[in-house]
């Protein structure tokens, strides 16, 4: 297996069996292979774009006939702070669709709400995506980063992920009034949640740039 990071071969060799998770942990920690500073913003696998192994795939192995692992990196910090930022307006317009799609399905206008609610679907997945990224590239553990007193960061981002599940339970029973209270009266309070989750996250990001 050849490694490139930013076009450089490194000297790298993975011992197998292992998962994608720890292949990356171990290229982000050793520093030799990636600057310190640096996060993962690419990854092609036989020149294929697969930057959904860091996100979707980390605890699948890695297949031991790839001939070839391209790394693009980028000073870490400043990509994500820029990300979280753009996490914050995302949530902030989610809301607002989320709200309307409520008021929608009250109306009657069935049609309408359901597409407002698969875009706010299908833009939800990146922003997980993109979170777990962040806490991949900084190696932070989420069962020891406390939302509040009771409840670690991956408690909460496994409730939000309940809670669309019990959406989509109330869509497949078609009971709209019970959707539109769900969304109303759930949704939007866990979406103003996760503005807190990022600011969480900018500022464990903020604290490992001052111990460097």
């Amino acid at each position: 297996m050849k490694i490139k990071v930013n076009g450089k071969k490194i000297d790298y060799k993975p011992i197998f069996p292992l998962t994608w998770g720890n292949f990356l942990q171990k290229l982000l920690q050793e520093g030799n292979y990636i600057p310190k500073d640096h996060g993962i913003i690419g990854i092609k696998l036989d020149g294929v774009d697969s930057l959904n192994v860091m996100t979707e795939e980390t605890d699948k192995m890695v297949p031991e006939d790839i001939k070839r692992v391209e790394i693009f990196t980028r000073d870490s910090v400043a990509i994500t702070k820029e990300g979280l930022a753009k996490v914050v307006i995302l949530i902030e317009s989610m809301k607002e669709e989320v709200a309307s799609a409520a008021d929608l399905y009250r109306e009657g206008n069935l049609r309408d709400a359901s597409s407002k609610i698969a875009r706010v679907m299908e833009a939800f997945k990146p922003m997980v995506n993109f979170v777990q990224s962040v806490g991949i590239s900084f190696s932070m553990n989420f069962d020891q980063i406390m939302f509040n007193q009771t409840t670690n960061l991956r408690e909460k981002i496994e409730a939000f992920l309940q809670t669309l599940a019990d959406l989509v339970s109330a869509q497949q029973k078609k009971d709209y009034g019970e959707v539109a209270d769900h969304l109303e009266y759930q949704l939007i309070d866990d979406l103003s949640d996760w503005t807190t989750v990022a600011n969480i996250l900018r500022q464990e990001v903020e604290a490992s740039q001052g111990k460097q």
